[in-house]
């Protein structure tokens, strides 16, 4: 079948988590559990209280829910093959003339390799014997590609690109890979090859970035995605990504949501989320509590329904009256946990705030789009936010907590970003293409009151683009994802190895 944006997607039944009896929608395998069975299932009916871990929006705080499960978290591990092309003598001459000891580098090389690949939790499988020719590329190939999700060859040499080659020639379907070459080895020269990127840098602590590139491509591939909104149930697997999108009815969300006032969990967070502030401006402590426990509700169902993370016709929530459903916060809490809650059912954005996560190690900002004609700026604003820009393992920003700025209801965090700030601007414009531009974070933007007649949200940055003359003149996409850093080098790698195409985004 085709989705919104006529690309080939899978089409399957949902798993039946819709078949309540109240719901009267058919279901996709399971038996038909009533209201009150799933609630109870989600520790809901009886007011039960789980006791978990986790850290929650500040380091060194008490542990409330541990943090949710990413593609790699579990018993599977993405395993990554890895060899040696290399002639079987001692020393090479690279250009300009330096000597170039080869058992001597493939050790060093080695031990990066197995210390990353601890800190990634990712299972290598190395072939040690140099890959010489074609006979020993095809043995390598024989007895550890069935079981590998990726590839990663160190080429040391610079005449003869012949394994090399030969391996991605017969490599199984699109199996991604990275070759490596050290500066003066050309490997540069191997070009035109799908689901491949090749490295050629004098440093090589970069062959970590290379492993954490190929995870990134397989997290992607593995992750589960939920979409609460309307009333059916069913999945769809975008291609190539390969991650699968599980649309959901958004009466799930809401009856979690009610049923989990009475959690411990609720209290706790709602407790440290006013503890950590900087200031409580609008929000009560009854609201407060009321959006921790929806956070609460959200963290249930993604375990329950073994998803990765969420995006919800949220606005539709909001729309319901008092407040007491606003997503900000359960948002903003899970794009700290390396996860994401995306606003508006908006399935793209959700996956570019995931690969921030997966390959760049911090999370990203979704936002609208307006633009500053008189200081040539673009800016981006929404109310929820992510406090952990730097990194997740990195000092989060401070933050007062705010309310959901159109309808002053529910409970956000509204931060400052950084001055200064080198900035990528970037999302998924199909499961086939990214879009990434990058330029400097100069300011915060927002309105902190409606009289003046500013839109926005509680949190806005205006970003100066690079390479933007006029900023009248950019196509405005929805929701982008802004991220602290310029990694528009490390998303086209990524993009090589997933087979996506790149494009500007603006």
């Amino acid at each position: 079948m085709t989705n919104r944006t006529g690309k080939q997607t899978t089409r399957t039944k949902g798993t039946g988590l819709s078949d309540w009896n109240d719901f009267g929608i058919p279901g996709g395998g399971c038996p038909l559990i009533g209201r009150r069975q799933f609630l109870t299932r989600l520790g809901f009916a009886s007011g039960a209280v789980l006791t978990l871990n986790s850290c929650l929006l500040n380091p060194g705080t008490r542990e409330v829910m541990r943090p949710p499960k990413l593609p790699g978290d579990d018993k599977e591990k993405p395993r990554i093959m890895v060899g040696f092309a290399r002639p079987d003598i001692e020393r090479f001459y690279v250009a300009p003339g330096a000597g170039y000891p080869l058992a001597e580098n493939q050790q060093l090389y080695t031990g990066i390799l197995k210390k990353a690949a601890e800190e990634l939790g990712i299972i290598l499988d190395i072939e040690h014997a140099p890959l010489k020719d074609i006979e020993v590329v095809n043995s390598f190939l024989e007895h550890k590609a069935d079981n590998a999700h990726g590839a990663l060859l160190v080429h040391m040499g610079t005449r003869d690109h012949s394994a090399i080659r030969h391996f991605l020639d017969s490599r199984p379907g699109n199996m991604p890979v990275i070759v490596y070459g050290p500066q003066g080895t050309r490997a540069w020269l191997i070009r035109n090859t799908h689901n491949c990127f090749v490295g050629v840098t004098e440093n090589p602590e970069w062959l970590a970035t290379a492993l954490r590139t190929l995870k990134a491509q397989w997290q992607m591939a593995n992750t589960r995605l939920a979409v609460f909104s309307g009333e059916e149930e069913w999945e769809e697997r975008l291609e190539p990504l390969g991650a699968v999108v599980h649309h959901m009815p958004i009466k799930l969300l809401r009856d979690a949501m009610l049923a989990a006032g009475g959690s411990g969990e609720a209290r706790e967070i709602a407790e440290l989320c006013m503890k950590n502030a900087k200031a409580i401006v609008e929000p009560t402590k009854t609201d407060i509590l009321n959006a921790a426990r929806n956070y609460v509700a959200n963290r249930r169902l993604m375990e329950e329904t073994g998803v990765h993370a969420v995006t919800t016709d949220c606005l539709g929530l909001v729309r319901e009256g008092d407040g007491s459903l606003v997503q900000c916060l359960a948002y903003c809490m899970l794009l700290d946990q390396g996860t994401c809650g995306g606003c508006e059912a908006d399935v793209f954005p959700a996956l570019t705030c995931l690969l921030s996560s997966y390959l760049l190690g911090r999370p990203g900002f979704m936002s609208n789009a307006s633009l500053h004609t008189v200081t040539n700026e673009y800016v981006g604003f929404h109310c929820q936010v992510p406090t952990r820009m730097d990194g997740f393992n990195e000092p989060p920003h401070i933050y007062k907590v705010r309310p959901h700025h159109e309808t002053g209801q529910g409970v956000t965090l509204q931060i400052d970003f950084r001055k200064n700030q080198p900035a990528t601007l970037w999302r998924f414009l199909s499961q086939e293409t990214l879009g990434v531009d990058t330029g400097i974070i100069r300011r915060s933007v927002r309105p902190d009151h409606h009289e003046d007649g500013i839109g926005g949200c509680a949190n806005g940055y205006a970003m100066a683009v690079d390479g933007v003359d006029d900023i009248r003149n950019v196509n405005i996409r929805s929701h982008p994802v802004m991220t602290y850093g310029n990694h528009r080098d490390a998303i086209r790698a990524w993009c090589q190895v997933a087979g996506m195409g790149t494009s500007g985004l603006l």
